[in-house]
């Protein structure tokens, strides 16, 4: 059964991860199917400590959701034969299961080759030549018919696929070959099935269910190639587009993780203690232990509820985490730009928007330089007209604005600040208070320009 996979963004953080397991446990308790929770990237100390503490296994990591070779198989049962198999045995099994072609797997279910009724009957016609010998025709018959699988399998000149290779490259090898199956094979050469020309045309896309999220920019490789099902989320709405019409829950919260948790309580569902610690986790993380101007009293409500449920202390669970998150020392100045980055177009214009949470903002101070100089690798990279880095004092409660790129003065100019920048009080919230503050600012930009 092929899966779909509740995700979050890249650079995935507390609440993304909290929000696509919690979801993916509710989708499994209520929807038929099966449903697996990913991430679109490598999981920060942060969420790591919260999974352990926690005991959940960490989601699997999708960094592609293109359609490859594995997308081309089906559901059905694997028919296949030992090379020890003599020709009679083989017989019996092709006529039963109505087989053309059928793979020859060792007994680690490792690929070996292939036969085709094409190639028994090839067998019969060398065997009995123009007919010449037809009193010793019994003997030949027997002779055949003893004859085992891995003394007649083709194994040479063969084409075959791995299950990670392109749709596309799988399409063009078909075009050029007349075979009328390809095996398609995993690690080790573990024998997954066989496809052909007609697979091509009833190719399932990935499936998802994204959660904390909405745009291309910041959704995992290849989301045009999938079939999006469902999104929760709490920003902006974005640019995705869908197949078919969708669910769609997108509400001005400060956390997805909050949406999420609604939906358990909403139902009487059944809410373990250590799934409303983690969603909690999310809630804390994403509203900054509630200080985050993003924070409604729905994202309150709720947490209070999972607080009893957990067993936690909100406030000093929050303290905890944020300890992980604030262990900048260990991290190189590429890591502390790019690991809670998020991207945004406008028009033509790529931009974006990192954030680094701590306590001690006077700890940063010494590394500015090289942060700017690293923003402004990272700029010419990836293509940004600008970067800005906002470095959180939660404490405090404000920031310190941070700008690199080609056209950084046109952002510098609306928060009032330098390349280096100054303290802004109250500046907390990346969605809510920069993002629009930009967005406006190219907007008139646009309009003048």
């Amino acid at each position: 059964m092929k899966p779909t996979y509740v995700i979050g963004h890249k650079n995935p953080d507390m609440d993304s991860v909290a929000a696509a397991i919690g979801y993916k446990i509710y989708k499994q308790s209520f929807d038929q199917g099966l449903f697996l929770a990913a991430s679109a990237g490598e999981l920060d100390q942060e969420i790591l400590f919260v999974l352990e503490t926690l005991g959940f296994e960490k989601p699997q990591l999708l960094k592609s959701v293109a359609t490859t070779v594995d997308d081309l198989l089906d559901d059905q049962e694997l028919v296949h034969v030992h090379p020890d198999m003599t020709l009679v045995e083989l017989n019996n099994l092709m006529r039963s299961h109505q087989l053309k072609t059928v793979p020859v797997l060792d007994e680690g279910q490792r690929f070996l080759g292939l036969l085709t009724i094409g190639d028994v009957a090839m067998i019969f016609m060398e065997n009995l030549g123009e007919g010449r010998h037809i009193e010793t025709s019994p003997d030949i018959l027997r002779r055949i018919l003893n004859l085992r699988v891995g003394e007649i399998m083709k194994s040479r000149d063969l084409v075959l696929f791995e299950q990670e290779e392109s749709v596309e490259e799988a399409r063009k090898q078909m075009l050029t070959t007349r075979f009328r199956n390809y095996p398609v094979v995993g690690e080790q050469n573990r024998f997954l099935g066989l496809i052909s020309r007609y697979n091509l045309l009833q190719m399932k896309r990935k499936r998802l269910i994204l959660v904390d999220h909405n745009e291309k920019h910041q959704a995992v490789e290849g989301i045009e190639e999938a079939e999006i099902l469902e999104i929760i989320d709490h920003h902006r709405v974005g640019d995705l587009q869908t197949i078919s019409p969708i669910y769609f829950h997108n509400e001005p919260v400060g956390s997805t993780s909050t949406l999420v948790a609604e939906r358990f309580l909403e139902r009487g569902a059944f809410l373990s203690e250590s799934l409303a610690a983690l969603l909690l986790s999310g809630i804390l993380s994403d509203t900054l232990i509630f200080k985050s101007p993003t924070t409604t009293d729905k994202d309150r409500n709720i947490a209070a509820r999972l607080q009893e449920l957990s067993g936690l202390e909100a406030l000093d669970w929050g303290k905890k985490i944020f300890e992980q998150a604030m262990q900048l020392d260990c991290k190189d100045d590429k890591e502390l730009v790019s690991t809670d980055l998020k991207e945004y177009t406008s028009g033509d214009i790529l931009f974006a928007i990192a954030q680094l949470q701590t306590t001690d903002l006077d700890s940063l101070a010494q590394r500015q330089d090289r942060l700017l100089s690293t923003m402004t690798e990272e700029c010419m990279r990836q293509g940004y007209a600008f970067m800005c880095l906002m470095l959180t004092d939660i404490l405090e409660e404000g920031s310190q604005m941070l700008m690199a790129g080609p056209q950084r003065s046109l952002i510098a100019q609306a928060f009032d600040q330098s390349e280096g920048g100054r303290f802004l009080p109250g500046i907390m919230s990346r969605k809510k208070q920069v993002v629009p503050v930009i967005y406006d600012v190219l907007r008139k930009h646009a309009m003048l320009g």
